[in-house]
């Protein structure tokens, strides 16, 4: 596969080494440019690139809404930033902008590269899909308390039920609690500790870093030390999630509602997102905003479903509400079983196995048939059963 590369940068001097041969550049048609921001649109335009980097040692709103029209004529267009900018802020703002990451200055040939990397195993994906390895299932909340954690737990552990081979990856870096939800079992390692080692990812490393459930369910824990999380980067969560895709029939992520880089590459590699909410105004306001930057980023509906949480008919705000505030159909509703659900999370026990017929339990359930359908034999009828004594 050839990928289209298109550089603008800020002197001659990063020009002229962009431009040195480089022997890494398989399979990539390079093009370099001086220019700043203004030079976008025009870049756009005549190059037509899969990827364009952009040298942005200095923002400002107006950059970022330059930089927002060029990708409207764009779309498809991955788009780097480099720059020494950040800041939360700034990361949040150039996402809504359509930038699909943002590298730290200066602009070399090994950023390039990286990019080029990036890129490659972004576009891929729509190929591993066509074989059909495992879904990648993203459940993230609208704001806190959504009970997403929850949800994606308690999935997991219903489609391992089903039969499947399940991974649970707690994607909360700061503060992931997936671990707690489905039982004791000891940390031994951490996506933050798998992330250093990308490089020499395999399928034993994986699979010796997971805690064991069951025998289909495994989980990868957040890291017990938040000041760890800086050393994640998008390539190494991608190498992390895709091992995974092939090595399990299903990946559900704990995903949370910070926007940053990382995020945005989880969200990139998952088959659909989940967004869930419960019914009030700031969880639908939240999820409206977040539904929003979603189509920014170019997922389209068949990608996005809404979750809606310890739904309750009858309240000020109903499932009308939501879909007219998202334009988006509610894709599943989950009842209301308060005591349960919180009996099964301070116990650390799958509402599945401690009360299998709680309205939530089998709500689930039927969440994961629909996922993982299981087929049930035809049945027989009365005279077999007759017969079958005799037999």
């Amino acid at each position: 596969m050839t990928i289209k590369v298109s550089a603008i940068c800020t002197s001659e001097a990063t020009l002229a080494a962009l431009n040195a041969p480089d022997p890494t550049r398989t399979g990539v048609v390079f093009a370099a440019h001086t220019g700043s921001v203004q030079t976008l649109a025009s870049v756009l335009r005549k190059d037509q690139p899969d990827v364009v980097l952009l040298d942005l040692p200095v923002s400002d709103e107006q950059a970022m809404e330059q930089i927002e029209a060029a990708l409207m004529k764009a779309p498809g267009t991955h788009m780097v930033l480099v720059s020494p900018d950040r800041s939360v802020e700034f990361l949040t703002r150039v996402m809504r902008a359509g930038v699909r990451e943002v590298l730290p200055e200066p602009m070399t040939p090994m950023t390039v590269q990286q990019a080029v990397e990036h890129a490659q195993g972004h576009t891929s994906i729509s190929s591993r899909h066509r074989d059909h390895v495992g879904q990648v299932l993203a459940l993230i909340p609208a704001k806190g308390g959504a009970g997403s954690t929850f949800l994606a737990t308690n999935l997991a552990y219903a489609l391992s039920k089903q039969g499947k081979r399940v991974a649970v990856l707690d994607l909360n870096l700061y503060f992931g609690d997936v671990a707690i939800f489905l039982g004791d079992k000891k940390v031994v390692s951490s996506v933050v500790d798998l992330a250093r080692q990308a490089q020499r990812l395999d399928s034993a490393l994986l699979d010796s870093s997971m805690i064991k459930v069951s025998d289909h369910l495994h989980v990868l824990a957040a890291s017990e030390s938040p000041e760890d999380v800086n050393e994640v980067s998008p390539a190494g969560l991608e190498k992390i999630i895709e091992l995974a895709r092939s090595q399990y029939d299903f990946v559900v992520l704990d995903v949370s509602n910070t926007l940053d880089p990382v995020a945005v590459k989880v969200l990139d590699l998952a088959d659909t997102i989940y967004l869930t909410l419960q019914l009030s105004l700031p969880f639908v306001n939240a999820a409206k905003r977040m539904v929003a930057v979603f189509r920014v980023l170019g997922y389209l509906s068949d990608k996005l479903s809404i979750v809606v949480n310890r739904y309750e008919k009858g309240g000020d705000i109903d499932l009308p509400d939501v879909e007219k505030a998202t334009m988006l159909k509610i894709g599943r509703t989950i009842p209301n079983s308060h005591l349960a659900v919180n009996a099964s999370v301070n116990q650390g026990i799958p509402l599945l196995e401690m009360a299998p017929r709680d309205p939530v339990a089998r709500a689930l359930h039927e969440w994961a048939q629909e996922l993982a359908p299981i087929a049930v034999p035809p049945s027989k009828g009365w005279l077999h059963g007759l017969m079958k004594p005799l037999a």
